[in-house]
């Protein structure tokens, strides 16, 4: 790649890399982009050693060669530019859109029954669906949902907290968590969740949960919003950015009783307070559309072109 950039025709005017990284020695302006700086915080503890060098190593020398970086939250911004002391203004904020293809309100209840079934998911249930890794504060939310089970056993004694998604970085503690806990029963994991089931798993839940202890965007509680779904999150890093005064935010996501709390409020809504919040979750995530992304992506690109290096 380097020897292209430098020698190759026609003559490349900007060099966009949706990653960390950018070739050092080339003379071609690069625009990166960094998601978050979640390696900077967690260390050894959620990531492997392998990828935390390499990200340490090489997204602090790419972000200062590179002329623009995009980022996905006015919380990573700050990070970026407090962390690796770069001029704000050399950072951009595009926030990413929804696939409104794929996630919409109007998804029949035959599809809902449909994707219940394959996973052996029956009556009420909480979801959350993303990477299996300490991160997600997944330990907390398992022992939160036992704490509702116990306090409230009449509302909440058909209710199935579900948890989807690929195994990540320590996921084996979490299954095994389940299993000391005696949730068998109450805790179903689905592995991954194809694209295709993903909508109707959501819009059947209760409530969809992202309890996270960072995030530097949080899609998929917006995804949630657009089909029509209530959500619970955490108050950490970009989540109060992104979802606004439009879900039940968990006051401190380090507390099992904080989100218990939260927990508790999701399975509680009267029909009224749940299609208020639905309504003002839809409205949220307007904001969130591929085509003002890509034309922010393009401006910088294009104001990339007559930087200095």
């Amino acid at each position: 790649l380097t020897k292209r950039l430098f020698f190759g025709k026609p003559k490349i005017d900007v060099l966009f890399s949706p990653s960390h990284y950018t070739p050092l020695l080339s003379k071609v302006p690069a625009v990166i982009a960094i998601m978050d700086l979640s390696y900077e915080h967690f260390g050894s503890e959620y990531f492997t050693n392998y990828d935390l060098h390499q990200l340490k190593k090489w997204t602090p020398l790419s972000a200062k060669k590179a002329c623009r970086i995009i980022t996905i939250s006015q919380f990573s911004k700050t990070e970026i530019a407090t962390i690796y002391k770069l001029s704000p203004e050399k950072i951009t904020v595009i926030y990413p859109g929804i696939n409104t293809d794929q996630f919409h309100a109007k998804i029949p209840l035959n599809k809902q029954v449909l994707v219940k079934n394959k996973f052996g998911i029956s009556g009420k249930y909480l979801l959350y669906v993303g990477t299996l890794q300490p991160r997600k504060n997944l330990n907390r939310l398992i022992e939160a949902f036992k704490v509702l089970l116990l306090e409230e056993p009449v509302k909440t004694r058909s209710l199935k907290l579900v948890i989807g998604g690929k195994k990540g970085w320590l996921y084996d503690q979490i299954y095994q968590q389940v299993c000391d806990q005696g949730l068998q029963n109450k805790v179903i994991f689905t592995g991954f969740v194809p694209a295709t089931d993903l909508p109707g798993l959501i819009k059947a839940s209760a409530a969809y949960v992202l309890p996270s202890l960072y995030e530097g965007f949080g899609m998929p509680p917006v995804e949630a919003q657009s089909v029509g779904t209530p959500v619970v999150v955490s108050s950490a890093s970009s989540l109060p950015e992104v979802v606004g005064d439009s879900g039940i935010f968990i006051k401190d996501e380090t507390s099992v009783s904080s989100i218990k709390d939260a927990l508790k409020k999701a399975v509680c809504l009267t029909k009224k307070d749940r299609e208020d919040l639905i309504l003002r979750g839809k409205q949220n995530a307007r904001r969130f559309n591929w085509d003002d992304a890509a034309q922010s992506l393009l401006s910088v690109l294009e104001s990339a072109i007559s930087a200095k290096i």
